[in-house]
């Protein structure tokens, strides 16, 4: 390299710096290198890609890819770049002038940002660990380079990324459009170029780590005193209604004393019917507060038959609410058995049943349908009925406690079937046909078939 060369390279090398130093954000970081990198009056290669070392995974990340999508995109970039003099003022220009959104919609970066490999792979970036640049061409990729292949590298330049002596990634870079070959001189300017930016890059990168831990952190601290808060709310609840409950059994009981006596004048019997019928509604609602209530109690789980449960459960229903309900079923034989609280499966059940049989009410046709499979590492439950499902603009407010679109709901039972859910570590959802029917799925851990698979990975 002679004498002018050499100064024009740590000129440009000066400048880079100058703008990587000034970047504190990792994500405007990664640009600016790839656009240093890709730029005719920076290091002029025509496409560019970050990879980073996930070493706790001892894996290969894609993290960024610069590169234009075409010939004619590309010609466009360079022919208004040229028109630009950009020399000793290239920190301002990779500061401010960037366009990092046409970046990340590129074809180029959305295949790289998606690759992830083993470093232990036949790949180039079995070199990551050696303190060097290397020129590869299609003939001495490895096996494993399917990336290269696929976005069609004939010849790239690597430059490891070190830092403190260890490899945090690398850069891969080629001249995929214009096809100048790839010289000595500039992989080691791209090797000088990748150990500054490793240095800010890492630093960025443990700085974005303390961020992310101070705010789970915060936000577990605020978890945990809205816990708290939400545990003394539901035993003040649990106390109050249990009070409230004492008191309406007592009026409930004279309530019905007093109909007794009271057949002489129907109107008087009118009115202790409608009180009574009120009454009772209010005795509805706080057994359904003290359920939602008590949801925050640990569940006591066992291994039970859920089909007999499920069985169980309608036929009751059906004795004391309605024998016209038409129930069908389809029970899978791999999720016969369940392991949860029984008790607490049976109300779930119970609330989506009772949804179900106000939602076909007024159909002639009306039918609840039962189902359960195994799905991976789940038991799923799903009820479902031809009820009309559920008008749109309610959908989001479905969970939510104390919303209810009947003037006789206390707006709790859905809310009580999602915190069980939540108690077994399961998820609920809600496929919503309207006009046709909803259909509500559980998904609950299958820990029997867990606990199998545990024992059989370590040979008992």
């Amino acid at each position: 390299m002679d004498r002018d060369r050499i100064v024009e390279e740590l000129k440009l090398l000066y400048e880079l710096g100058i703008a990587i130093s000034l970047t504190t954000e990792l994500k405007k970081l990664l640009h600016v290198v790839l656009t240093a990198v890709t730029i005719g009056d920076g290091l002029g290669f025509n496409r560019a890609a970050i990879f980073l070392y996930n070493r706790p995974n001892n894996v290969i990340d894609g993290v960024l890819g610069v590169a234009p999508d075409s010939i004619q995109e590309a010609s466009i970039i360079w022919s208004s770049l040229k028109n630009l003099d950009i020399r000793g003022k290239m920190a301002s220009w990779l500061l401010n002038e960037i366009n990092i959104e046409a970046q990340l919609n590129s074809k180029f970066n959305q295949k790289i940002s998606k690759f992830r490999i083993s470093i232990e792979k036949d790949t180039i970036f079995k070199n990551i660990n050696q303190k060097q640049a290397f020129i590869f061409d299609s003939n001495n990729f490895g096996n494993d380079d399917d990336i290269l292949r696929e976005l069609n590298f004939e010849q790239c330049a690597f430059a490891p990324l070190i830092s403190r002596e260890q490899p945090i990634g690398a850069i891969v870079a080629d001249n995929f459009y214009n096809k100048h070959p790839i010289e000595q001189d500039d992989i080691n300017t791209l090797f000088l170029f990748a150990n500054q930016s490793a240095i800010a890059i890492e630093n960025l990168m443990g700085i974005e780590t303390y961020k992310n831990m101070s705010k789970r952190l915060i936000e577990e601290q605020q978890n945990i005193i809205h816990q708290k808060h939400i545990f003394n709310l539901g035993r003040a609840v649990a106390d109050i209604t249990h009070e409230i409950k004492n008191a309406l059994i007592g009026a409930i009981g004279f309530v019905e004393r007093a109909k007794k006596i009271s057949d002489s004048n129907p109107q008087t019997y009118q009115y202790l019917e409608i009180v009574k019928k009120e009454l009772d509604r209010v005795y509805n609602l706080t057994l359904d507060i003290n359920r939602y209530a008590k949801g925050q109690n640990k569940s006591m789980k066992t291994q039970f038959d859920l089909e007999k449960l499920i069985l169980d459960t309608t036929e009751t229903i059906k004795n004391i609410n309605s024998p016209k309900i038409k129930f069908v079923f389809s029970l899978s034989e791999f999720a016969k058995y369940l392991f949860a609280d029984p008790d607490q499966i049976k109300q779930v059940l119970i609330n989506l049943i009772k949804n179900s049989t106000e939602a076909i009410a007024n159909k002639k046709d009306g039918m609840i349908k039962i189902s359960t499979y195994k799905e991976d590492k789940f038991i799923v439950i799903t009820v479902e009925d031809n009820g009309g499902g559920i008008d749109t603009k309610f959908l989001p407010y479905v969970f939510k406690p104390f919303y209810s679109t009947k003037s006789h709901g206390t707006g709790l039972g859905l809310s009580i079937v999602r915190e069980i859910v939540q108690e077994h570590n399961g998820v609920i959802s809600l496929d919503n046909f309207v006009g046709k029917g909803a259909k509500f799925i559980i998904k609950i851990p299958n820990l029997i078939e867990e606990e199998k698979n545990e024992k059989k990975d370590n040979g008992s």
